[in-house]
C-alpha cells in the first residue's frame, strides 16, 4: 500500500466445493494461538461452485516486449472480472497468478506486474495478472459483513483465475505473487491448495491492521472488524503451505510493514525464504531480479 504523507498521517501505512457464505461460526471464529481453526475448516469460507469452467472474454490484444499479451474478462461467482492473459509461445511449462499493490501510483492495479510476466513468458509460463476489486475498489464501506463478504469474494475471484490458466496450460506448476493487499490475499490461496510457489511482497500479518489504520475512518468498529477479519489474517496462512514454497521480500524503510510483522510471518513460516531490501515498501530492482530467479527455480524452467 503506497498512500501520499497526507493520508498516511490523516488515516495510514484445488479443489472447490458448492456453496459459501462470508457470516459462518468458522468465519467469526477467532485465529489467535491455539484457537485458529483447521486450514480446512477456513477453506470452507472460500468455497464455490467450480462445475462450470469460468468464461473468458478477449476485449483486445497487443504485443508487449516481444510477448502477447490479452485483454481480458473473466467469469466469478461475484461478478466479471477484468485481467491480462500473457502468453508464452507455445505449450505453457507453468503458470502464474500475479496480484498488485494497493495505492496511488500508476501502478497499483494489474498493469504492475507486466514486466515480469513478459520476462517469464519468454520461458514457458502462461500468467494471469487480475484487477483487484476489494479494496482497491472503494475501500471499505464501514459495513462489516458487507466487507468481510467483499473479502471472500476477492478471494474466490483469484481462484476463479486459477481455474482460467489452468484450464489452459493443464497439469503445470503454480505460482502465485503477490504485492502488498495483494500478497494478503495471495496467502489464504495456501487455502485453494493448488499453488506450490508463492512471493509475498511487503505483506501485513493481519487486514484489521491497515482496515483500521488507513480505510475505516471511523466509519465502523475497529473491534467489529478485527474479530470479522481474524479468520482471513494471513499469518495463519503461510504455516500451512508446504514447507519452502514461500518467499518473503520485506524492505528496510517500509513505514507500513515494521519488523515485528516480517517476525511474526518468519516465526509463523520458518522454512521460508526471506529477502531483506533497501529502500520502501515498493522494494527495489534486487527484489524483483531475486523473485524472477526464485520462480524460475520453483517452477523448474
Amino acid at each position: 500500500m503506497l498512500l501520499p504523507l497526507s493520508l498516511t498521517l490523516a488515516a495510514c501505512g484445488g479443489t472447490s466445493s458448492v456453496g459459501t457464505t462470508a457470516t459462518t461460526e468458522a468465519a467469526r471464529a477467532t485465529t489467535t494461538g491455539s484457537e485458529v481453526p483447521s486450514l480446512e475448516e477456513r477453506a470452507r469460507l472460500f468455497a464455490y461452485d467450480d462445475s462450470a469452467p469460468p468464461k473468458v472474454a478477449v476485449k483486445g490484444k497487443k504485443t508487449v516486449h516481444g510477448v502477447e499479451m490479452d485483454d481480458v474478462s473473466y467469469s466469478a461467482p461475484a461478478g466479471d472480472v477484468r485481467a491480462y492473459l500473457v502468453r508464452p509461445d507455445g505449450k505453457p511449462r507453468a503458470v502464474v497468478l500475479w496480484m498488485h499493490w494497493f495505492g496511488e501510483a500508476a501502478n497499483t492495479n494489474r498493469t504492475e506486474f507486466i514486466p515480469d510476466a513478459t520476462a517469464l513468458a519468454k520461458e514457458g509460463v502462461l500468467s494471469l495478472l487480475p484487477q483487484g476489486h476489494f479494496p482497491w475498489g472503494g475501500g471499505l464501506s464501514g459495513q462489516v459483513g458487507k466487507d468481510e463478504r467483499s473479502a471472500v469474494d476477492q478471494v474466490i475471484d483469484l481462484r476463479s483465475g486459477l481455474d482460467v490458466v489452468l484450464q489452459e496450460a493443464g497439469d503445470v506448476p503454480v505460482g502465485v505473487v503477490g504485492h502488498d493487499y495483494g500478497a494478503m490475499f495471495g496467502s489464504l490461496l495456501v487455502a485453494d491448495g493448488r499453488p506450490g510457489a508463492y512471493v509475498l511482497m511487503t505483506p501485513d500479518a493481519t487486514f484489521a491492521n491497515w482496515f483500521v489504520k488507513y480505510l475505516l475512518g471511523g466509519r465502523g468498529s475497529a473491534s467489529e472488524y478485527q474479530a470479522a477479519f481474524a479468520p482471513l489474517d494471513p499469518v495463519n496462512y503461510v504455516g500451512d503451505a508446504d514447507p519452502g514454497s514461500i518467499f518473503f521480500q520485506f524492505a528496510k524503510s517500509d513505514p507500513y510493514v515494521p519488523g515485528y510483522i516480517a517476525d511474526e510471518f518468519t516465526s509463523a513460516a520458518p522454512d521460508a525464504k526471506v529477502g531483506e531490501y533497501d529502500g520502501g515498501h515498493e522494494l527495489d530492482a534486487r527484489a524483483r531480479a531475486d523473485r524472477l530467479a526464485w520462480l524460475r527455480e520453483q517452477l523448474g524452467l
